[in-house]
C-alpha cells in the first residue's frame, strides 16, 4: 500500500518514520511504521495552546494512516482507545 497524506502532513511522516512516502509498504510494514508514529506520538510533550503543535499533528497523522490501513487491509480495525488510534486484527472465518 501506498499512503496518500495531505500536505501538511508529509514532511512529518518522512521524517518521524525515515521512510520515502512514494515507497510502497505491505502490510506488516505499515503496522509499523504506524507504530512508530504512536511512539512518537507518545514521547512528544504536550503543545496545546502553542504555535508549534507536534503533538496534535501528530495525532492527526496517526488517525490518518491508520484509518488507510483499515481501509486497504480487511482484517486490521481502528479502535480509539483513550483517544488515540490503535490497531487491532479482526479474525475472519
Amino acid at each position: 500500500m501506498q499512503f496518500e497524506l495531505p500536505r501538511r502532513h508529509r514532511k512529518s511522516f518522512e521524517v518521524t518514520t525515515r521512510k520515502k512516502l512514494s515507497e510502497k509498504f505491505n502490510k506488516s510494514e505499515s503496522i509499523e511504521l504506524f507504530e512508530v508514529i504512536k511512539k512518537e506520538y507518545k514521547n512528544s510533550p504536550p503543545t496545546f495552546g502553542s504555535s508549534s503543535g507536534k503533538k496534535e499533528s501528530l495525532l492527526e497523522l496517526l488517525i490518518i494512516t491508520g484509518n488507510q490501513i483499515a481501509n486497504e487491509y480487511k482484517d486490521c480495525d481502528v479502535v480509539m482507545t483513550q483517544g488515540i488510534p490503535e490497531i487491532k486484527k479482526v479474525r475472519t472465518s
